[in-house]
C-alpha cells in the first residue's frame, strides 16, 4: 500500500472486482478508452486471474486515506477509482499509466491527487525514467489534468479512435523523471 496526498494506492484484490467492473462499464469511462466493450462478471474474474504473474501490467485500487491512521491497514472505505500500469518495460524504465475515477467523485480534485501520488510512487520508489499515456484529443479535462501534473505532448495517432460517429486523434503524452524532479 502506498499513501500520498491523502490517496491510497494498493494492488487490486478480489473484493475490488465488482467496483472496477461497474466503473469500466460506465459510459463516461469506456467512452474515453480504446475499447467500448462491456465487461461481464465472468470476464472480470478472467481478467483478474490473467493479471497473476503478468510482469507487463499491474492494476491498483484507489481509496481516500482514512482520517484515523490506525484504521488504514484494515480500512475498506470508499473506492474512488483504479490505476492502470501497462506496457511495463523494466529494461528501459518506462510504463504506460492511466486512471479512472468513479463518476460521482469526478470534479473534486481526485484525478490530480491520484496522478501526483502515482508520479511520486513510480519515480521515487519504482525507479522509472518515463511515464506515458494516451488520451483522446476530445478529452479536454484529461489533457488539462495531465499537463498540470507535468506530462508533455509527444505526438498523435491521427484519427485512431472512433467515437460519437467520427474518428478522433489519440494523443501521446509523457513525463520524464528529470522533468518531474525539476517541477
Amino acid at each position: 500500500m502506498f499513501i500520498h496526498s491523502g490517496i491510497i494506492l494498493r494492488p487490486v484484490e478480489q473484493g475490488d472486482l465488482e467496483n472496477i467492473r461497474k466503473l469500466r462499464n460506465d459510459p463516461s469511462t469506456w467512452g474515453q478508452l480504446t475499447s467500448i466493450a462491456h465487461i461481464s462478471p465472468d470476464q472480470q474474474a478472467a481478467w483478474f486471474a490473467g493479471l497473476q504473474g503478468d510482469k507487463t501490467r499491474a492494476y491498483l485500487a484507489v481509496f481516500v486515506e482514512a482520517q484515523d491512521v490506525d484504521q488504514v491497514a484494515s480500512w475498506e472505505g470508499d473506492f474512488i477509482g483504479v490505476v492502470r500500469l501497462t506496457d511495463i518495460d523494466l529494461v528501459n524504465r518506462s510504463v504506460c499509466v492511466g486512471a479512472d475515477v468513479v463518476a460521482a467523485k469526478r470534479g473534486k480534485g481526485y484525478g490530480t491527487r491520484i496522478y501526483k501520488a502515482l508520479l511520486k510512487y513510480l519515480f521515487d520508489y519504482g525507479n522509472y525514467r518515463r511515464l506515458w499515456l494516451l488520451v483522446l484529443d476530445t478529452n479536454e479535462i484529461g489533457k488539462r489534468l495531465y499537463r498540470n501534473v507535468g506530462f508533455k505532448d509527444e505526438g498523435a495517432m491521427r484519427q485512431a479512435i472512433f467515437r460519437d460517429g467520427r474518428y478522433v486523434d489519440y494523443l501521446l503524452m509523457s513525463v520524464l523523471e528529470d522533468e518531474y524532479r525539476a517541477k
